[in-house]
């Protein structure tokens, strides 16, 4: 897939409740152990401005143990010290839909079982011609993997998260860079945000791939009514207006702050949907 330059287009959390019987924890509603599965921004890819190319799981927003960022696993610490050590995470690649089957494979293989499930999926945006095709067989590939993440852990509690980050707080983070910081990644075709030579930021290729996040992020709301126990975030992730300080050097990915803000979302899309947050 190629990225368009608004990162983690896709968000998929999956919460797994815990197994009947499981006493303390049925009864607090706080996982023992979590996994994510996804791609790079799952394993904080470009959050270290010292290591800006490479991943660092620490600062992960789902599983990272960086104060500074307070990741789903942090807070989960903090009131079930039965979670600690339990935060795995199998995510890495572009995080492209190709990728989940293997990775829920990798999930329902771990020990103990997860009862946190967080996926970070993209959607796959070409702008090729062929981009109303895939919407659909995206919400199947995702509905799939859901159907065996209920069958592996039936006790499941599915929370579906929306795309990170508004188009338009992205184009004005954009905006506000040098033309030499913009034309990093510019071009002609219809997916660049930003033009060649003139470093111009093209609103109608931002509305074309705008148009394509929401779809893909309308199949994870459709999806979520095939399953009892799935809740979809309302785009809460999707509304976050993201700032410069929240975006990575390669300009596609999250900073730790980004990584932080990114985990008190979701922390509190998760209130009132799982037992005792």
């Amino acid at each position: 897939m190629k990225r368009t330059l608004i990162g983690g287009l896709v968000i998929v959390a999956v919460i797994v409740a815990a197994p009947a019987g499981a006493g303390r924890l049925a009864a607090a509603g706080y996982p023992s152990s979590m996994v994510v599965l996804g791609g790079s921004d799952a394993v904080g890819y470009g959050s270290d401005p010292a290591h800006p190319y490479a991943v660092a799981p620490a600062d992960s927003w789902a599983t990272g143990t960086n104060t500074a960022v307070n990741s789903i696993y942090l807070r989960l610490l903090a009131v079930n010290p039965a979670i600690k050590a339990h935060n795995f995470n199998v995510a890495g690649g572009d995080g492209g839909i190709e990728a989940l089957a293997g990775q829920v494979d990798r999930a329902l293989n771990l020990e103990p079982k997860p009862q946190l499930v967080l996926v970070q999926v993209s959607g796959d945006i070409r702008c090729d011609g062929q981009d109303e095709g895939r919407v659909t067989p995206f919400g199947t590939d995702v509905s799939n993997a859901l159907g065996r993440l209920s069958k592996g852990l039936p006790d499941a509690r599915i929370l579906l998260v929306s795309s990170w980050g508004s188009i338009s707080s992205y184009l004005t983070y954009l905006r506000g860079l040098p033309t030499g910081a913009r034309l990093k990644h510019a071009g002609k075709g219809p997916c660049q945000l930003v033009l060649s030579p003139t470093g111009a930021v093209e609103a109608s290729h931002a509305a074309y791939i705008e148009k394509f996040i929401r779809a893909y992020d309308g199949q994870l709301a459709s999806v979520c009514k095939q399953f009892p126990n799935c809740h979809y975030d309302g785009g809460a992730a999707a509304r976050w207006g993201v700032t410069a300080e929240d975006i990575s050097l390669d300009q596609e990915h999250l900073t730790s702050q980004g990584q932080a803000k990114l985990a008190a979302i979701e922390w509190a899309a998760m209130a009132g949907f799982v037992k005792g947050l």
